[in-house]
């Protein structure tokens, strides 16, 4: 073997590394449409607590509330599960229990558009739950980001 296939191996294996790279980062960003229809990329998510409502079988509700201090995850039970309805949804000032949850006076208007945009058809989906992403949310206090979704068993 000569010099010339040896360093012809050599670009071609950094290349192959550097395309791992890339792409192995790429694949870890998680990306959100906003109230505008901007892309926001969102890094380092927590959930946020969680509860799980009636199971229809193939399909089951899910109901979580975000802190608003960190991206908020909203999830399905297993990887192969799907969102397939939102069925809830407000950033403001809602009320209630999961399966029971009311609209508060003071909710930011794009928030149901802005969750079934971002989520359904996924198993996850990221969101920064705030003002940016929403819109204003009015509210002067106590401000909550409720979602009660649908899964359905892929």
């Amino acid at each position: 073997m000569d010099a010339s296939h040896s360093r012809r191996r050599g670009y071609i294996s950094l290349l192959v590394i550097s395309y791992s790279y890339v792409f192995g980062l790429a694949s870890n960003l998680n990306i959100s449409n906003d109230a505008r229809g901007s892309k926001i990329e969102i890094t380092n998510s927590r959930s946020s607590s969680t509860d799980y409502g009636t199971d229809m079988g193939k399909q089951y509700i899910m109901c979580t509330e975000s802190n608003l201090q960190d991206p908020w995850v909203l999830s399905c039970k297993t990887s192969k599960d799907v969102v397939t309805r939102i069925n809830f949804a407000d950033y403001g000032n809602p009320s209630g229990k999961c399966e029971h949850y009311r609209h508060g006076n003071c909710g930011a208007k794009a928030t149901m558009d802005v969750v079934k945009k971002n989520c359904l058809g996924k198993h996850k989906c990221v969101i920064i739950d705030n003002d940016e992403m929403f819109g204003a949310s009015h509210c002067n206090k106590d401000i909550k980001f409720i979602v009660q979704y649908t899964c359905t068993k892929e």
